[in-house]
């Protein structure tokens, strides 16, 4: 699977782009501000229905515009898949595959795996859980087909054990009933999390085994609630913690424990990794998680994940540098990386590479390179 083509109208500073891409390595050159960061972006917003750089869609239309339209052509499997997606500054939202319209955007992201690399990635390690849970759970959902389904009848449970919190309701047969299915749900969704777990480690652990301050890298995952007891008992444990916590859930209005709650522990030496990395080092780990993920997801199936990396020379010495382009020397994804100069990523780049350049300046791409290989 490979993003070959790219079109993008009105988004951004970007007016009308057509862009065919090389299905290995793509470097986006250009001065700050020059649009290349919208490139990914553009890529991101059709995966995922929405920007990495604002919670406001309207405001990449670019200015003047009433819509923007994105299209890609995929190569997958044999296959060639079609997706276009429209949005209007009003806030509706129009997507097709093949012609046909899409009801989910997780439908887009289904046929398009992104990971995204940037500055702000560093939540991953200082955001709190929620910002380790989405990046696991992204995995998941292209790893796992029943996942999806799981954690949308999980979050519908939530919701109404939480109604029922804010009304202020005794204990009675509604919490019964939804603590029953809080519980059988929330023990599915461990064990995808358990199994998913177990092929990150896998994939993480040959990359940061030859790395020294990583070396000591330990994955782990909280459920969401304390645990103990065999597997056997997990049930009924689960269902007494609810019942011991539910003074307390009835005086904050929200259930305090469960899936939701959920978080990727990462350690080195019984330390967490943000407090004795450094942030260079920070973002050498980083690397190796997304690209580890990357790996997974590929070796599941026939997805071959995108990569995109916004300003991957930030904050990385020499050393670092090295260790990250051993990471994605061993990647199975598409990978876009945007410089300033191509100096700083074309001479890391092995000379057996499939390398597209592409220089942008006030929107407008320009290939650069003469065949794709340098």
């Amino acid at each position: 699977m490979a993003l070959r083509q790219l079109i993008a109208k009105d988004f951004r500073n970007i007016a009308n782009a057509d862009i065919q891409f090389c299905s290995q390595w793509n470097v986006l050159t250009g001065d700050n501000g020059s649009g290349k960061t919208s490139v990914l972006e553009a890529i991101y917003v059709l995966s995922h229905g929405r920007s990495f750089r604002t919670t406001k869609l309207q405001k990449v239309i670019q200015h003047d515009c009433d819509e923007l339209t994105l299209f890609a052509r995929i190569d997958w499997s044999m296959q060639q898949l079609a997706l276009g997606v429209q949005r209007t500054r009003s806030g509706e939202w129009l997507a097709r595959l093949n012609g046909e319209a899409v009801q989910r955007v997780a439908d887009c992201a289904s046929v398009l795996p992104v990971q995204l690399l940037q500055p702000e990635s560093f939540r991953l390690f200082f955001g709190g859980p929620k910002e380790r849970r989405q990046f696991f759970d992204l995995g998941l959902f292209h790893v796992e087909p029943s996942f999806y389904q799981t954690w949308l009848q999980f979050q519908k449970v939530l919701k109404h054990r939480n109604a029922l919190l804010k009304s202020r309701q005794g204990y009675n047969e509604q919490y019964h009933y939804w603590d029953q299915q809080f519980v059988q749900l929330s023990l599915q969704l461990k064990q995808q999390r358990q199994r998913y777990l177990h092929l990150l480690r896998q994939a993480i652990l040959p990359l940061t085994a030859q790395v020294p301050f990583l070396s000591q890298l330990t994955v782990e995952l909280y459920a969401g609630w304390s645990e103990q007891g065999s597997e056997s008992s997990a049930e009924q444990h689960l269902l007494a913690l609810l019942q011991q916590n539910f003074s307390s859930d009835l005086k904050f209005g929200y259930t305090q424990i469960g899936p939701q709650k959920a978080d990727l522990k990462l350690k080195i030496a019984d330390d967490a990794v943000e407090e004795i990395l450094s942030r260079g080092q920070l973002k050498v780990l980083l690397f190796a998680l997304k690209i580890a993920q990357s790996n997974v997801i590929y070796d599941s199936g026939f997805k071959q994940p995108l990569l995109l990396i916004d300003d991957l020379a930030s904050e990385l010495d020499d050393d670092s540098k090295r260790y990250v382009f051993d990471f994605l020397h061993k990647t199975q994804s598409q990978v876009f990386i945007t410089a300033i100069e191509e100096s700083q990523i074309l001479p890391l780049l092995s000379m057996q590479s499939e390398v597209g350049v592409f220089h942008v300046e006030h929107g407008q791409i320009k290939r650069t390179d003469n065949d794709g290989r340098r």
